[in-house]
Formats: C-alpha cells, sequence, structure tokens
C-alpha cells in the first residue's frame, strides 16, 4: 500500500514537472503580445492621430486644424469627481500657462459641456476649447482606457504626457518643460 502511495506521489510529481514550465510558458507569451499591442498602440499616439469633432459654437475641429504650439487633449466627464477637481486646477493656473492649448473632449450634450465649463469659468478662456464627442470616437480612436485621460503634445505634434485618472494639472505641464 505504501509503495502505491509512492508510485502515485512520483505521477504526481512528473505531471507537475511537465505541467508548470508550460503553463509558465505560456504566460510569458501571453504578457510578451500583450505588451506588443500596448507598444503598438502608444506608437500609434506619437503623432496625433486623424479625427473630427464639433467644438461647441459648432465649429469643426480636426487634428489639421489643431491650435499651435504645445497642447493636452483630455478626455472628461462633467460628473466624474476627478475631472471636477482638475477643472477646478485648471482654472486657478491657466493664466500662468497661456501657451498650453486644452483640446476638451466629451461624450456628453453639449448643454452639460457649456455648464461644466462655465462652472469653472473656462468658458470664455481662448486656449481652452470645448469639444463634442457623442460617439465616442476620439475615445475609441486614441485608445483610451479611462476618465479623465490625458494626452500632451508638443510644438511639433510629438507626444510627450499620457495619463489617466486622477492627476495633478502642474505633473501633465512638467513634461512639456522636460522633453
Amino acid at each position: 500500500m505504501e509503495r502505491k502511495k509512492i508510485m502515485t506521489n512520483k505521477k504526481k510529481l512528473k505531471i507537475a514537472a511537465i505541467a508548470i514550465p508550460l503553463l509558465m510558458i505560456g504566460i510569458m507569451i501571453y504578457l510578451f503580445f500583450n505588451f506588443q499591442k500596448k507598444k503598438q498602440k502608444v506608437e500609434a499616439l506619437k503623432n496625433i492621430p486623424a479625427f473630427s469633432v464639433k467644438d461647441i459654437s459648432g465649429k469643426s475641429i480636426r487634428n489639421s486644424n489643431l491650435p499651435e504650439g504645445n497642447k493636452v487633449l483630455v478626455y472628461f466627464n462633467p460628473d466624474c469627481e476627478y475631472c471636477q477637481a482638475e477643472m477646478n486646477e485648471l482654472s486657478e493656473i491657466n493664466d500662468k500657462h497661456p501657451d498650453i492649448n486644452w483640446i476638451m473632449f466629451t461624450d456628453k450634450p453639449l448643454s452639460e459641456i457649456r455648464a461644466f465649463a462655465k462652472k469653472y469659468k473656462l468658458d470664455a478662456v481662448t486656449n481652452i476649447h470645448w469639444c463634442n464627442d457623442p460617439k465616442s470616437e476620439v475615445y475609441l480612436k486614441f485608445s483610451m482606457t479611462g476618465i479623465p485621460y490625458f494626452l500632451g503634445y508638443n510644438s511639433g505634434n510629438k507626444l510627450v504626457h499620457r495619463s489617466t485618472g486622477a492627476i495633478k494639472i502642474e505633473k501633465v505641464l512638467a513634461d512639456f518643460d522636460e522633453k
């Protein structure tokens, strides 16, 4: 009986000795391909992808007619607490950074966008452009993964910042100084 138990244990060890390395190799292959896929998405963002939306005044905003200079593309939601905190911060420091153009996107109705911009006294600021993306095409085109989502591009339209979630606006702006 004892001998049979030892043989069963040896069999289990042999199976484990084969299964564990195969499982580890499978995980490594999966992680490698996921990393490659993520790398391709980031590479696609190195230059501003083509897009077309309308701003709150009905003017067409495209990648080809964005303002010259540094720009930050932000996908937000007026109901998002992080977005609210970040717009509060932006309203306090925007005067110090007139060289940064902010292109704000959301899929919410125009009335909500206007109310949100007005609430933070950013509705009449010339370096902030409020855009409606009703079908979330920008969100999908830029492979965004959360809200708020920030993409910073320098004057040469090269990506210098990418982040999602809560972040200090000053941290976004610091990336323009470093690159």
